[in-house]
C-alpha cells in the first residue's frame, strides 16, 4: 500500500489576550450589573481590548476619554476638544464612537465599552450643550461611579452656583434664570433655590433680595440653556470640587481644554 502523507490542519491559534484582562472583565461586569457573559461574548470582548485599547492604558502616555454628543453641530465642539488634547505631548484623546464594534448583539455594547474605556482612561473630559441626549446619561455615570474622581465636566452656559464664582449681580441673575429655566422643579422649589441663592450672593457680599432678583428676571429676557434641575445638581457637584469649566463659545471652550491636568501643549504651537 502506497504511502499516504497525513493531512496536517493548522491549529486555530487563540486570540490574544491583553495584560489587563482582569481589570477589563471587572469593567464589564459592572457594565452589566453582574450579568453572565457567555464565553463568546468574553472571547469577542477580550479581543476587542487587545485591539483598540493598548493606547489607552499605555503608560507613556496620558489617555483622555471625550464625551459629549455625535449629532451635529455638537460633534463638531466634542471633536475640537479632542483635537485639541492630541496636540499634547504624549496624549491620547479619543471618543468611544471612533472605535470599532465588538459585536454583541445580546449585550447593551455602549455601555461595556464606556465601562472599559472609562476604568482604562487616566481623564474623562464631558462636554454638555442641552438637557436631552446620550451625553446626558453619561452625565449620571459619571456623577455616580469612581470615574467621577478622573472627570471633568464643560457644559455650555451652565451659571456659576458658589459663593467663590459669585462675583458681582450679574452672575446672580444669570444663576437665577438658569434655576426659573430649569425643566423638571415646581415654584416651590424654584423659590426656595432662590432664596439659597441669594444667601450665598450675601455671604459673597453682594447686596440683593429675591425681590430684587425676580423684578430683574421680569424686565430682562435671558435666555438659558434649559438643563433639567438633576443635571444643574450634577454640575454643581463638578463645580463644588473644582472640576466643571462653563463656557459660551468654542474659543472658550478650548481654553478651558487646555487648563486640563496632563501634559502640555508644545510651545510652539501655543504662540
Amino acid at each position: 500500500m502506497p504511502f499516504t502523507q497525513p493531512v496536517l490542519f493548522p491549529l486555530m491559534s487563540a486570540p490574544s489576550v491583553p495584560p489587563n484582562s482582569g481589570e477589563i472583565m471587572k469593567a464589564v461586569q459592572q457594565a452589566l450589573r453582574g450579568l453572565d457573559v457567555g464565553s463568546t461574548e468574553a472571547v469577542r470582548i477580550l479581543s476587542w481590548a487587545n485591539s483598540e485599547t493598548p493606547a489607552i492604558y499605555d503608560r507613556d502616555q496620558t489617555a483622555y476619554l471625550v464625551l459629549g454628543s455625535y449629532r451635529d453641530p455638537y460633534l463638531r465642539r466634542v471633536r475640537a476638544v479632542s483635537d485639541r488634547l492630541n496636540r499634547r505631548y504624549r496624549t491620547y484623546a479619543f471618543l468611544i464612537g471612533d472605535l470599532s464594534d465588538i459585536e454583541l448583539p445580546r449585550l447593551p455594547e455602549f455601555r461595556v465599552k464606556f465601562h472599559i474605556t472609562a476604568t482604562l482612561c487616566d481623564y474623562v473630559a464631558a462636554v454638555f450643550e442641552q438637557d436631552a441626549g446620550g451625553e446626558i446619561n453619561e452625565l449620571g455615570k459619571l456623577g455616580e461611579t469612581e470615574y467621577f474622581e478622573k472627570a471633568y465636566a464643560f457644559p455650555r452656559a451652565y451659571q456659576w452656583e458658589t459663593e467663590d464664582h459669585l462675583t458681582d449681580e450679574r452672575d446672580v441673575i444669570a444663576a437665577a434664570a438658569q434655576i426659573i429655566a430649569a425643566t423638571d422643579i415646581d415654584d416651590k422649589t424654584k423659590t426656595a433655590e432662590l432664596e439659597a441663592l441669594v444667601e450665598r450672593a450675601n455671604q459673597a457680599e453682594i447686596d440683593i433680595s429675591v425681590d430684587e432678583v425676580r423684578t430683574k428676571l421680569e424686565e430682562h429676557n435671558i435666555e438659558v440653556p434649559s438643563y433639567s434641575w438633576v443635571h444643574l445638581n450634577d454640575f454643581r457637584l463638578f463645580e463644588l470640587h473644582g472640576r466643571c469649566s462653563p463656557w459660551t463659545t468654542e474659543e472658550e471652550l478650548l481654553d478651558a481644554t487646555d487648563d486640563l491636568p496632563g501634559s502640555p501643549r508644545p510651545k510652539w504651537e501655543q504662540r
